[in-house]
């Protein structure tokens, strides 16, 4: 199934999203006390990191944890506390106690391959209940350095009291031939979105991954703001490609489409249903 039905607002070519803005957080509407799950492939570590630089730069104690095992911290940079499954307590003082300036990543045990293990779904709750003055970001599935995917039947693994879902899509992927080395699940992906390996991955393409009924729609939480997030829009061709994707998604899935370029921090809204 391919989705073909076309955004019925403004035309895009006068849409004001040519001019970048800057807070990714504040276009999100992500404010302390809120939980955002990230899922998706194709730029979601470099969107969190993102979001925790703006947060430390304000002053907002932020947290970072996962319900799915995460790989190697490296790029990680201060401030950071990494709090391991011998610390819950020292994680739950932290929780209350964030410094104005800080930022934790929490993580269980690690494992072999510099990996560590996931936190237990019903644990982030209470963390997330611990700082209503804080934000808590969680990464909900993986993609192991894919552009784009489609989720697994038990992904992804999203806790309760989540208020904002972040689903990214690499626009890179676009042009490129479809492999498993630039697409993940791929033969879920495959066949969710309508292409074959060998085959140019198109903006339609993207579109039916983010749209598709058995693909993340309906396992998003009702109440809970859904953004679709295209990720390496870091060219006037990628921003054409991002209006091309959220134009071809049905009204009604996600309440805002946004591109971004994480890196540089610029971000373009290019739909936003009321």
């Amino acid at each position: 199934m391919r989705i073909s039905k076309r955004f019925t607002g403004p035309p895009l070519s006068s849409d004001p999203s040519d001019i970048p803005l800057t807070n990714l957080s504040k276009i999100l509407n992500l404010k302390p006390g809120g939980m955002a799950a990230v899922m998706g492939a194709g730029g979601k570590a470099t969107l969190t990191k993102r979001l925790v630089i703006e947060y430390v730069e304000e002053g907002t104690p932020v947290l970072v944890t996962r319900t799915t095992n995460l790989r190697s911290l490296e790029n990680w940079t201060d401030p950071a506390l990494l709090l391991s499954e011998a610390d819950r307590e020292k994680a739950s003082d932290a929780a209350r106690k964030w410094a104005a300036r800080g930022a934790i990543v929490w993580v269980e045990n690690k494992l072999p391959e510099n990996i560590f293990l996931r936190i237990p779904v019903k644990q982030v709750e209470p963390l997330h209940t611990m700082g209503a003055e804080s934000v808590l970001i969680v990464k909900t599935d993986g993609a192991r350095k894919r552009l784009i995917k489609a989720p697994a039947k038990k992904e992804p693994v999203i806790p309760c009291g989540v208020t904002h879902c972040l689903l990214v899509l690499g626009l890179n992927a676009i042009g490129q031939r479809a492999s498993p080395d630039i697409v993940f699940r791929f033969e879920t992906s495959c066949q969710i979105a309508g292409f074959e390996e060998g085959q140019s991955i198109e903006a339609c393409h993207l579109a039916t991954l983010a749209g598709h009924p058995e693909s993340y729609p309906a396992r998003l939480p009702a109440k809970a703001s859904r953004i679709l997030y295209l990720s390496h829009a870091n060219s006037p061709d990628r921003l054409r490609l991002a209006r091309e994707v959220c134009s071809a998604v049905p009204e009604g899935i996600f309440n805002i489409c946004v591109a971004g370029d994480s890196i540089k921090g610029l971000f373009h809204i290019i739909r936003e249903e009321k």
